[in-house]
């Protein structure tokens, strides 16, 4: 995958994956990857949405405020990685409906540059928002590749866990690309390009 990433940016563009992303996987399998988004003690009174083949679909509504789904717009930034998230309620309102129509859109086959159109008019005409105040997503399970019948097959990137941080940039928070290959613990501001600046993100990696 990195050979692929390399190769993509040389040639100006990331390499295709939407095949993969697009995997519709059995119901049970996952709602239990959604819920390994969050810590244990949320996954019960989470909410969680499964895809399928027109996009997302509420399996299972929440009573503590979090949302749950794998998240799958890894084809903005050329990726084939699935990521269980699990959002606040904050997250809900406006992270969540960015997700959604990302995975719908997956699933109507629109290509990265359409879909990232369609999120950049959705916020300038108000069908999305950024978050209006700080919060957390989870990503406990960190981000995954899955084979054919939705088993992990391995960790691309470990379990962290994503603050809110419209307009904030990785200088911000005083880190360096040449500090973070010291210590890859540090925070980072990360932007998949599913909304941009908009739904930027503070990662922050837990020591272990």
């Amino acid at each position: 995958m990195a050979a692929l990433l390399i190769a993509g940016a040389q040639a100006g563009e990331a390499p295709d994956t939407r095949k993969v992303l697009n995997t519709v996987f059995p119901r049970d399998v996952e709602i239990a990857l959604a819920l390994t988004g969050g810590p244990a003690h949320l996954r019960e009174g989470a909410a969680v949405y499964v895809y399928g083949a027109k996009g997302y679909e509420k399996v299972k509504d929440g009573t503590n405020g979090f949302t749950c789904l794998v998240n799958r717009d890894g084809f903005f930034y050329g990726t084939d990685n699935f990521k269980p998230t699990c959002w606040d309620a904050e997250g809900k309102t406006s992270y969540v409906p960015v997700m959604l129509r990302v995975g719908e859109l997956l699933a109507q086959g629109k290509t990265t540059a359409e879909a990232q159109a369609d999120i950049a008019a959705g916020f300038k005409d108000g069908r999305f928002k950024r978050p209006s105040k700080g919060g957390v997503a989870y990503m406990t399970a960190g981000d995954v590749k899955l084979d054919a019948s939705g088993k992990v097959t391995a960790t691309a990137f470990p379990g962290h866990m994503m603050f809110y941080a419209p307009g904030v940039t990785t200088a911000d928070l005083g880190t360096t690309a040449e500090t973070r290959k010291k210590d890859p613990t540090l925070p980072f501001v990360f932007n998949s390009g599913a909304g941009g600046s908009e739904l930027a993100y503070i990662i922050a990696v837990p020591h272990h």
